[in-house]
């Protein structure tokens, strides 16, 4: 008696139930943590005596996640640094632009482990020109993103890549403009309920 397709049979029966299984933890409701890296530049015109500049600094934050199916409500709120670095023939100016930042994410699964996001950004931002701020204290922002959620040993870990682009003019010289950029590279921690 061949005997493969009994086991080919259980094999697809235990697939189908940790599938199952890690469909229902993925599917409820938790919160997470985040941290990663922002390399931010600050687009600026007219742009006729400085060279642009990504500028690195750490992100940090903390979300809670909702999933209905196929789609994800995610508030988060992080704390980031973004500015970018503007180099002339005689100086080199470094914008340490510091905000905390309010993110209503609205994700959709594309496969399971793999969800495209549309990232809303809500900026305040805690230091001001004194300190290498910017001018403008609120900055609003639109981004992409998508976020790889490990679906074997390290179930609790998801990788997030993200690119979020300023609406808000952060100069007030009125012959200028000036706009947060910024690519995000994050690692998160779910804490997922297991039971």
């Amino acid at each position: 008696m061949n005997k493969r397709p009994i086991f080919y049979c259980f094999l697809l029966l235990f697939t189908i139930s940790l599938t199952a299984s890690a469909q229902t933890v993925y599917m409820k409701p938790h919160f997470g943590v985040r941290a990663g890296l922002n390399s931010a530049y600050t687009t600026f015109s007219p742009n006729f005596i400085y060279t642009l500049r990504l500028q690195s600094h750490l992100n940090l934050g903390a979300f809670y996640r909702i999933r209905s199916k196929k789609f994800v409500f995610q508030p988060e709120v992080q704390y980031q640094v973004k500015g970018g670095t503007f180099k002339g023939e005689s100086e080199i100016i470094r914008n340490n632009f510091n905000y905390v930042s309010f993110t209503p994410v609205v994700g959709y699964v594309i496969t399971e482990g793999l969800t495209f996001e549309a990232v809303p950004e809500y900026s305040f931002a805690v230091n001001d020109v004194k300190t290498n701020g910017p001018e403008q204290k609120r900055d609003v922002g639109m981004g992409i993103g998508l976020r790889y959620d490990v679906l074997d040993a390290g179930e609790d870990f998801s990788l997030n890549l993200r690119y979020t682009r300023g609406f808000t003019n952060l100069t007030t010289v009125p012959t200028q403009t000036q706009y947060n950029s910024v690519f995000q590279l994050s690692v998160i921690y779910n804490f997922y309920r297991k039971k």
